[in-house]
């Protein structure tokens, strides 16, 4: 079943190119951190969609597995931290990101797979074919540090622009993003605790919010002030 994993991709291929257009017209670093964490959500999409198509394949499998559960939350996070006042934070995250993502890699290269589950990775997110804590334990860390930074800069940016009467743009924008993140949180906590089935489909749906959420706030006049996203 690839349906929804093409919609994934498709709504990750179109967030990608914006926000690479963005990152063209301005290089700011926040914008960097998106387009790379769209980027390999994009590259873990097509690695499932290909894995299934060719028969399970282990190595598209491990591809998807590092491009969509290790790297995508955390990255986002990076980008959120960088609208934080202090860079300081956006330097940690992005410490702890390196090393998870190197302790994920080494673990999915050097630890087998799960053969009898990853047989059945057209029925949900596969995450049971992993089975080294040194993959699982960088995976947990990584995206709850993530999605606690994309939403809470997110709520932050939604309160602050309530009290400096900013455009309902930038209200909703922030607010979207805030339910897409949580959404793809919950779609990652599903497949880790068995319920794989919805996994495709709760992702979809939380990419699909917080693409939205996006392109409300492209629309936003740009605020006096430092803007606190995208």
């Amino acid at each position: 079943m690839i349906v929804f994993p093409a919609i994934s991709a498709l709504v990750l291929a179109g967030l990608t190119g914006a926000v690479l257009r963005q990152w063209r017209a301005r290089h700011r670093p926040q914008q960097l951190a998106w387009v790379l964490s769209l980027a390999w959500g994009l590259i873990g999409a097509l690695a499932y969609i290909g894995s299934v198509l060719g028969g399970d394949n282990a190595w598209l499998f491990r591809l998807y597995y590092m491009g969509g559960a290790v790297l995508v939350a955390p990255l986002l996070g990076v980008g959120s931290a960088y609208l934080l006042p202090r860079p300081l934070w956006a330097r940690l995250l992005i410490a702890v990101t390196a090393l998870c993502a190197v302790l994920a890699a080494v673990g999915l290269a050097v630890f087998p797979l799960d053969a009898a589950a990853l047989a059945l990775l057209a029925s949900g997110a596969g995450s049971a074919a992993v089975t080294s804590p040194l993959v699982i334990i960088p995976v947990i860390v990584g995206n709850t540090l993530g999605t606690v930074a994309v939403v809470g800069v997110a709520l932050r940016s939604v309160v602050q622009a309530l009290f400096q009467h900013r455009p309902w743009n930038f209200v909703w924008g922030n607010g979207l993003i805030a339910v897409g993140t949580l959404g793809i949180a919950a779609a990652g906590s599903m497949a880790r605790l068995g319920h794989g089935a919805g996994f495709w489909g709760t992702m979809s749906l939380g990419w699909i919010v917080l693409y939205v959420g996006f392109t409300l706030m492209a629309v936003a006049p740009a605020p006096q002030s430092r803007p606190v996203t995208v």
